[in-house]
Order: C-alpha cells, then sequence, then structure tokens
C-alpha cells in the first residue's frame, strides 16, 4: 500500500432521516476500529446537524426533519467538495441514510448541475 494518503474520513452522525437509535455513534465506533489506520486515510473532520432532530412529521408534506435535512445536507455537500477538491476519496460515516442526500449533492454540483435545496 502507498503512503499517500487517497481517502479523507468525514463523520456525518445525522439521526435526522429516522431517530436516536445509536446509529450517531457510528463514524466514532468505525475510527476506534482502525478504520483510518487501515485506509491510510485522514480525517478530513465532523459535520454535525446545526438544527435539532424532532419526531414530529410535517403534517403538509409528512416528512420527518424536512428543514434539518436541507440544512446537513448543504454543509455536508460542501464538505465533501473540499475532500474531492483536493484530490481524495470522501468517505462519509452516518448516520442515518440521509445523510445521502448531501452527498450526492455534492458530486450534482461538480457535474455542473447546481440545484439549490
Amino acid at each position: 500500500m502507498t503512503d499517500k494518503v487517497r481517502y479523507s474520513i468525514i463523520d456525518a452522525p445525522s439521526i435526522l432521516g429516522l431517530r436516536p437509535t445509536g446509529v450517531e455513534h457510528l463514524p466514532e465506533a468505525l475510527k476506534a476500529a482502525g478504520l483510518l489506520e487501515k485506509l491510510n486515510a485522514e480525517y478530513a473532520g465532523c459535520v454535525r446537524p446545526s438544527l435539532q432532530y424532532s419526531p414530529e412529521h410535517d403534517r403538509r408534506t409528512l416528512l420527518l426533519n424536512a428543514v434539518p435535512i436541507r440544512s446537513f445536507s448543504v454543509q455536508l455537500a460542501t464538505a465533501v467538495r473540499d475532500v474531492l477538491d483536493d484530490n481524495r476519496f470522501p468517505v462519509v460515516l452516518g448516520g442515518d441514510c440521509s445523510i445521502l442526500i448531501g452527498t450526492l449533492l455534492s458530486l450534482r454540483r461538480m457535474a455542473g448541475m447546481d440545484y439549490s435545496l
């Protein structure tokens, strides 16, 4: 294995699309198990939701945490883009599946499809 760092770990411990079930602890558990060392990865930081989780669904859309997920996704997209701009491969550790929104938003922006959320 080469000494060059190719991977960058981004923690994204979101529960916004699910509920507090422990998935928010996954990034720390994987790092404690040696993921950074095994991938020869650098740590690119943690993106935490800036708005709080609510167990209530929106009455009109029936969505859970739509506004916090939007805000978090924009933050995460920026973090992923920073890693990609540095010619590294981002490895995003969640959280729940809502972390995919920010990751994919970053890729869409890189492809020139900058849709605002």
